[in-house]
């Protein structure tokens, strides 16, 4: 596809970096380019505070949450406190939890599943309050290009004609709307990796007590699907299936009767809800994992969900999106610093996220392997129980990993390439 090419831009609408997209890879990443002295626009079509899926925040996003400051702010909130996640097998039999502190001292052993609506707010306003500007309701319908290099955005406003602003670096983080992705058909499935996910909101769900009331919990059904569980502020607790498309619309497509039917199956979850009162509607996406061929560009990046999202086993869409936005704005600086805009400049970063992204893909393929489980893991190499961990926290970004997947090679088949 050929990228539409530029007509015009008004002189004083031209910014260093425009990110399309204010979730907390955009916010992030225009909060750390705009301290480094760059000027940030950051353009979202929605009005926030809004609605979004992937509550759980893994512990190693505590050091860029540290950089943006917005500790406090957490350490304050209603936010439920997590120490640790669980995977209980199809049987339903009780098993241990991997603790984070196993691996982590001090306080970044705990972290929060948050509610993204409020958590979104903090981001962007944190942003805002750093100097970025910040466009409501601003819909971007496509990025301008010229002689291949992305120099500007075009934007929609409501009861506005399209507007032109230009940009030395344009940052998709536009998440599953992949807008450059799409614009220039770099977007494609995972292979092997096809699966749906349907989810709700209850109230009055069960919780464990003391340090275990905010875990994250996983259950596992049958085809080697499974149950997410996650406390969330004010007794809501957000629960989802994930699994073959196959496996879970066998009977029916319709969300609902999928999502109550499996609720209905999974005794573990069915007995958590036994007191619980639904208070959404049940929604759902129909393949999850997706990825670009191509992450940066001659005058574009992308970061977070933009670029690519495999599955949400380990709760780690959170995690890259905040890692890949503090990469990239590093590379971002960089690139503008030096006035190289080149694809290789501005993801010089690239290389050691995506191998960070590998053991993390791997991981996920060999938890939908029948073959494998945490516990015949680490029994058959307790040396790299830690490892484990190291992957359930996201500590797997610039960090020698080749031990823990020599070993995950014992045990489940090297899955395909991605690209």
């Amino acid at each position: 596809m050929e990228p539409p090419v530029i007509e015009s831009i008004v002189p004083d609408e031209s910014f260093d970096v425009v990110v399309v997209g204010g979730g907390p890879a955009g916010a992030a990443l225009a909060t750390f380019c705009q301290r480094a002295g760059h000027r940030c626009l950051v353009l979202e079509r929605s009005v926030f505070p809004r609605y979004h899926i992937g509550e759980s925040v893994i512990p190693h996003t505590y050091g860029t949450l540290e950089r943006l400051g917005l500790l406090a702010a957490l350490q304050a909130s209603s936010y439920p406190k997590k120490y640790s996640v669980r995977f209980i097998p199809e049987s339903g039999q009780d098993v241990d939890p991997f603790y984070f502190s196993e691996t982590i001292d001090g306080p970044g052993s705990q972290t929060w599943q948050v509610e993204r609506s409020t958590f979104d707010q903090l981001c962007l306003d944190n942003a805002a309050a750093s100097g970025v500007e910040v466009r409501m309701r601003a819909r971007v319908e496509q990025v301008l290009f010229e002689d291949d290099r992305a120099v500007g955005v075009r934007v929609q406003n409501p009861l506005e004609s399209p507007q032109d602003i230009g940009a030395r670096v344009v940052v998709d983080a536009s998440g599953r709307s992949t807008i450059l992705g799409s614009q220039l058909d770099l977007k494609g499935p995972v292979a092997g990796l096809k699966k749906m996910s349907i989810w709700s909101y209850y109230k009055g769900g069960k919780r464990l007590q003391g340090i275990d009331e905010g875990e994250t919990t996983a259950i596992i059904i049958p085809q080697r699907g499974w149950f997410w569980y996650i406390p969330l502020p004010e007794d809501r607790v957000s629960v989802g299936v994930v699994a073959s498309p196959d496996y879970l619309q066998r009977d029916s497509s319709n969300y609902q009767e999928i999502f109550d039917h499996e609720i209905e199956l999974c005794v573990p979850v069915a007995e958590r809800l036994a007191q619980a009162e639904r208070v959404d509607k049940v929604r759902g996406i129909p393949e999850l994992a997706y990825r670009n061929r191509q992450t940066a560009g001659a005058g574009w990046i992308m970061i977070g969900d933009a670029a690519a999202f495999l599955d949400p086993i380990y709760s780690s869409g959170l995690f890259l999106a905040l890692a890949s936005a503090e990469m990239a704005a590093e590379s971002i600086c960089g690139a503008l610093s030096s006035d190289d805009l080149s694809a290789d400049r501005l993801g010089a970063h690239a290389a050691v996220l995506m191998e960070g992204v590998e053991v993390i893909r791997r991981l996920i393929f060999a938890f939908y392997d029948p073959s494998f489980s945490f516990g015949r893991f680490v029994k058959r190499f307790p040396d790299q129980r830690s490892a484990l961990i190291d992957c359930l926290v996201g500590d797997v970004v610039d960090k020698d990993m080749s031990a823990f997947l020599a070993a995950l090679e014992q045990m489940t088949p090297v899955p395909p390439p991605m690209a």
